[in-house]
C-alpha cells in the first residue's frame, strides 16, 4: 500500500523524478496548501492536468514505492517542518468544475473534488437547490469532504452523496464508487492515499432561493461569532460523543483557553481550535495537540481523537496528538471490491528459508564474517516458483523493455557455492609481511631550545645535557624581608577596601533592582494613543493584561504583538514612564478602497492591498475597485492585482482625482479605471502606472472626457482614444 511506506531513499525520489519529468516540481513548500500555512516541503509535488497523469504516476510507483498524500484545500491537515519525503499529489483545474442541473429537472449536481465546499454550497443556493448549505462554514474542498465525511450544523456528506468517481493510484483503476462501498462514518472513511477523489455526485433538492440565503447568512454569522478566523484547521479534536459531550467543553473546563506552546495557542473564541501564528511552526501545533489530549485524559479519562491529519510526522508523534491512522484493515472492505482485489502476491523473487536453528553464538560468529548477514548460504534452501522469470527496465515512455539477461533462478546454487568456497581459499592464503625498520624523524620545529645549543645526535644513542641556569650570588638581608612583608600587608588592605566598596554597590544596585521588579513599582495606568477604527474589546484585553505587572519586567514585546495581530494595526510601540505609567502608541493602517466579494460582501483595503474589515454595506468614503474579488476574512492581502488597484487609487493627481469614478480589474491581470464622465481607462497590466498617469493627465488637459468613449494606455507613450 502507498500509505504503508514509510521509509524512502534519496535515490527512489530521484529515479521516480526522472520518470515523472517535468510534471514533477522539487522541495515545493506545502505550508501554503494548507489552512494553517506553517510547516516544510515535500521531497516531490505534482499538479495533476489530467487524469492521463494520474495514470503516468500509478505506471511510476508500480515500478519504484514511494509515499504519496493527496492535497486539496489543505483545511484539515498539518505538515511537519521537516516536510515530507515523498510525492504530494494536487489536482488542477479540470477538478474545480461544478456542473449544476437544469431548472426543473432531477436535482443531480456534479462536483470536481477541488471545488470549494462554501463556493459550491452558495452557487447550489443561488440555482435554487437545498440540502448543501451547511458546507458554507467549511473551508474544504469536496474531494477532502468524501474522505473525512465532512459535516456541520446537523448534516453531513452521507445525507447527500450518490456516488464518487476515483482514481486507485496502486492498481491504475479509474471507477465510480458507490457511496455505501465508501465506508462512511464520523468524520471519517475507508479511503486512504490510493484512493485520489476526482469528483462526487450529490442529490439535493429543489427549495426557495430566498430561504437558502437566509440560511446561509445565518451559518455565517454563527460561524463568525463562534469561531475564529485566520491560520487554523477547524475544530481540533472530534467530540467523544456527538451531541453530548463537546470536545470544546471539556478543554474550557481545564481553564485551557488561550493558553500557548511558543507559536501555537488554543483559541480564545474557541478551546477547540489551535491557532499558529504567522511564520509559527507546525511541530508547536502538534505539542500543544498532545498536551491538551494529555490533560483531558488525566481530567475525565477521555482518550481525544484528532480530526487534522498530520503529514510527515513520526509515527509515534502524530499517535501522541491524537491523529487519525489512514492504514487499511487487513480484512477486505467493500471500497477493495469495488477495484477488485489482488488474488495472489507476486512470488517471482526466490524466498529463503533457513533450515534449522542456530545458536546466538553461531549466529554472532557469522554476522562478524559476513558483516551483519547471519544466514550462510550452505543452510538455505531457495523456493524457486514455477514461473518464466524476466529482467526488464523502464523506457522513456514507462513500458518495460526485455532484457537478455539470466535469471537468477536459473543459477546453480551448488555452483554458487563452490565458486564462493574457492574464491575464499584464494583470499585466505598468507601474505608475507616485512621486519619494521627503525626510522628516526628529526624536526627542527620540535626542538627544545637546550637542543638547539646542544643537538641531540640522532645516530647514535648519547644524549647532550645542556645546563639550565646561569651562576647567581645569593644575599641574605632581613631588612629586606621586612620591606616586603609591609607592601604585602598594604596591598591586602587596599585589596579588601576595594572588595567592601565593590559588594556595597552591587548590594544596592541589587535592592534597587528588587524593588523595581517588585509589585511595589506596579503599571497602574495604560493609556492609549492612535486607536480608532481597531478592536476595542481586544485592546481592554490587553491594558487588563499589563495593570498590576511590575513596570520594570513587564513584558510588553507580548502586548504588542497581541496588538499587531489586529488587521487595522500597522505598528505599536509601549513606553514606560516612572513610577506606575505604560503609553500605547498604536498607528493603523489607511484605508484607502474596497471591493466586493463573491459572498456580496465589501472588503476594505488598504494601499498594500491587505484587507482592512469585511462589512455587509459599501463604503462611500473610499474609492471603489469594481470587480468581484476573493472572500478574504481581515488581515489576509487581497494580491498583486488588487494591491496595484489600491495604490492607484491613493496616487491620483488632484486635478485627476475629481474626474475619476471608480478603479478597479478588467480580467485576470488587467487594471481599468472609469471616470466620471462614462469614460473608461484600460491601464492593462499594473506596470509603469505612474508613467500610465501622466500621458492621462496630459490627454485629458487637450480633450474632455466627455467626448471620450474609451482610453487604451497599454503604450503610456501611444495612447489610443476612441471618441464618440
Amino acid at each position: 500500500m502507498i500509505t504503508e511506506i514509510t521509509h524512502v531513499s534519496d535515490k527512489d525520489l530521484s529515479r521516480i523524478a526522472s520518470l515523472l519529468g517535468d510534471r514533477i516540481t522539487e522541495n515545493e513548500p506545502l505550508g501554503p496548501y494548507t489552512t494553517y500555512r506553517v510547516g516544510g516541503e515535500a521531497a516531490l509535488f505534482m499538479r495533476v492536468m489530467t487524469v492521463e497523469d494520474l495514470y503516468s504516476l500509478s505506471q511510476a510507483l508500480s515500478k519504484i514505492k514511494v509515499p504519496v498524500v493527496v492535497v486539496g484545500r489543505g483545511s484539515n491537515m498539518l505538515v511537519s517542518e521537516i516536510g515530507f519525503r515523498g510525492i504530494a499529489v494536487t489536482l488542477g483545474p479540470f477538478a474545480e468544475l461544478i456542473n449544476l442541473p437544469p431548472v426543473g429537472e432531477s436535482p443531480i449536481l456534479i462536483a470536481g473534488a477541488m471545488a470549494p465546499l462554501p463556493v459550491l454550497a452558495r452557487q447550489s443556493v443561488h440555482h435554487g437547490l437545498t440540502g448543501l448549505e451547511w458546507a458554507v462554514g467549511v473551508p474544504g474542498s469536496i474531494g477532502g469532504a468524501v474522505r473525512m465525511n465532512a459535516g456541520g450544523h446537523g448534516a453531513d456528506m452521507i445525507a447527500s452523496l450518490i456516488s464518487v468517481r476515483m482514481f486507485h493510484l496502486e492498481r491504475g483503476i479509474e471507477a465510480n464508487v458507490s457511496a455505501a462501498d465508501l465506508g462512511l462514518r464520523f468524520r471519517g472513511s475507508d479511503l486512504t492515499d490510493d484512493h485520489v477523489v476526482l469528483s462526487a455526485t450529490l442529490r439535493l433538492s429543489w427549495g426557495d432561493t430566498i430561504v437558502g440565503q437566509e440560511r446561509l447568512s445565518e451559518i455565517v454569522k454563527w460561524r463568525r461569532e463562534n469561531q475564529p478566523g485566520g491560520q487554523n484547521a477547524g475544530s481540533v479534536f472530534v467530540n467523544p460523543v456527538a451531541g453530548v459531550t463537546s470536545a470544546g467543553e471539556l478543554i474550557d473546563g481545564l481553564g485551557l483557553r488561550g493558553y500557548r506552546i511558543r507559536t501555537a495557542c488554543v483559541s480564545e473564541k474557541h478551546a477547540n481550535f489551535i491557532q499558529a501564528d504567522e511564520d509559527g511552526s507546525a511541530d508547536d501545533v502538534v505539542e500543544l495537540m498532545t498536551f491538551i489530549r494529555k490533560r483531558v485524559s488525566e481530567a475525565h479519562g477521555i482518550d481525544l481523537r484528532s480530526e487534522i491529519r498530520l503529514v510527515g510526522f513520526p509515527t509515534a508523534t502524530s499517535a501522541e496528538a491524537g491523529a487519525p491512522s489512514f492504514k487499511i484493515a487487513k480484512s477486505i472492505t467493500q471500497l477493495d471490491a469495488a477495484f477488485g482485489v489482488a488474488t495472489s502476491p507476486d512470488s517471482s523473487l526466490p524466498v529463503p528459508v533457513v533450515s534449522e536453528k542456530l545458536s546466538d553464538d553461531v549466529l554472532a560468529e557469522l554476522k562478524d564474517a559476513f558483516e551483519g548477514n547471519a544466514t550462510p548460504i550452505s543452510i538455505v534452501r531457495v523456493v524457486k516458483p514455477d514461473v518464466h522469470v524476466v529482467e526488464y527496465e523502464l523506457d522513456d515512455d514507462l513500458e518495460p523493455v526485455v532484457k537478455d539477461a539470466p535469471s537468477f533462478l536459473d543459477s546453480d546454487i551448488a555452483t554458487i557455492t563452490g565458486t564462493a568456497k574457492e574464491t575464499q581459499k584464494k583470499d585466505t592464503a598468507p601474505i608475507p609481511v616485512d621486519e619494521p625498520t627503525r626510522v628516526v624523524i628529526i624536526d627542527e620545529e620540535l626542538r627544545l631550545p637546550t637542543d638547539i645549543t646542544f643537538p641531540i645526535d640522532a645516530l647514535t644513542s648519547t644524549v647532550n645535557t645542556a645546563p639550565t641556569s646561569s651562576a647567581v650570588v645569593v644575599i641574605d638581608d632581613e631588612e629586606a624581608i621586612e620591606v616586603r612583608e609591609a607592601t604585602q600587608k598594604r596591598k591586602l588592605r587596599k585589596r579588601t577596601r576595594y572588595l567592601i566598596a565593590g559588594s556595597s554597590i552591587f548590594a544596592v544596585f541589587a535592592l534597587v533592582m528588587i524593588v523595581l521588579a517588585s509589585p511595589i513599582i506596579a503599571v497602574r495606568h495604560v493609556d492609549v494613543e492612535g486607536s480608532k477604527y481597531m478592536s476595542k474589546d481586544l485592546l481592554s484585553i490587553v491594558q487588563q493584561s499589563l495593570l498590576g505587572k511590575p513596570l520594570l519586567t513587564v513584558d510588553t514585546r507580548e502586548a504588542s504583538r497581541r496588538l499587531e495581530d489586529d488587521p487595522w494595526v500597522e505598528t505599536v510601540r509601549i513606553r514606560q514612564f516612572f513610577p506606575s505609567r505604560l503609553l500605547i502608541e498604536i498607528a493603523e493602517r489607511v484605508p484607502v478602497a474596497w471591493f466586493i466579494g463573491v459572498d456580496n460582501r465589501a472588503r476594505i483595503v488598504d494601499a498594500q492591498g491587505r484587507v482592512l474589515a469585511v462589512e455587509d454595506g459599501q463604503p462611500t468614503e473610499y474609492l471603489q475597485i469594481t470587480g468581484v474579488g476573493p472572500n478574504l476574512a481581515p488581515g489576509n492581502s487581497a494580491g498583486a492585482l488588487y494591491k496595484a488597484a489600491a495604490q492607484l487609487a491613493t496616487g491620483l493627481p488632484d486635478e485627476l482625482e475629481k474626474l475619476v469614478l471608480n478603479v478597479g480589474t478588467g480580467g485576470p491581470n488587467q487594471l481599468v479605471m472609469t471616470l466620471r464622465s462614462g469614460t473608461l481607462v484600460n491601464f492593462g497590466e499594473p506596470v509603469d502606472v505612474q508613467n500610465k498617469l501622466i500621458s492621462l493627465v496630459v490627454l485629458l488637459r487637450r480633450q474632455d472626457s466627455k467626448q471620450i468613449v474609451s482610453i487604451d494606455l497599454n503604450n503610456p507613450d501611444i495612447p489610443t482614444v476612441q471618441s464618440k
